[in-house]
């Protein structure tokens, strides 16, 4: 009797130890979870940055366009002569405000190419570490598996 009351014993602690591993899978399969939700949402990340990339390019090309069209207005206003000195006030203000425009493009390009640097990184890291979960996951399942038999 004291074999049964020992195998049975035996079977028990296997089957709680088995069931906490169970557990411990559970968990780790929520997190591998999280995982993917986080890649999804770095693919999103990445899809915004490329979005801005394109608007700070057109901003970037309207405020070259408003240089432009300040130079010209200058160049028409010095023409005109005395009568249109006030004009040229506004070109110069336009042109100012042109120039200023560039350069928060320039500053909006710089900050973006490290944003896509940063988001690249994380993007890489979230990938490896979700596919180092699952891995861990696959062997823990197969753990329990063989005790659970």
């Amino acid at each position: 009797m004291d074999t049964d009351t020992s195998v049975a014993d035996g079977q028990a602690g296997l089957s709680g130890k088995a069931a906490a591993l169970a557990a411990e899978v559970a968990e780790l399969k929520s997190l591998a979870e999280a995982f993917e939700r986080w890649h999804q949402d770095m693919i999103g990340l990445t899809g915004c940055n490329r979005s801005l990339h394109g608007k700070g390019e057109d901003l970037m090309a309207v405020a070259r366009g408003l240089i432009m069209v300040s130079l010209n207005a200058a160049i028409e206003a010095a023409r005109a002569g005395e009568a249109a000195r006030g004009f040229v006030v506004v070109a110069a203000e336009v042109r100012s405000l042109a120039v200023q425009a560039q350069k928060l493009a320039a500053e909006l390009r710089d900050g973006l190419h490290k944003s896509n640097l940063l988001t690249a990184a994380t993007f890489q890291d979230i990938q490896a570490g979700g596919k180092m979960m699952m891995a861990a996951v696959s062997g823990l399942g197969a753990s329990v598996s063989r005790l659970t038999r």
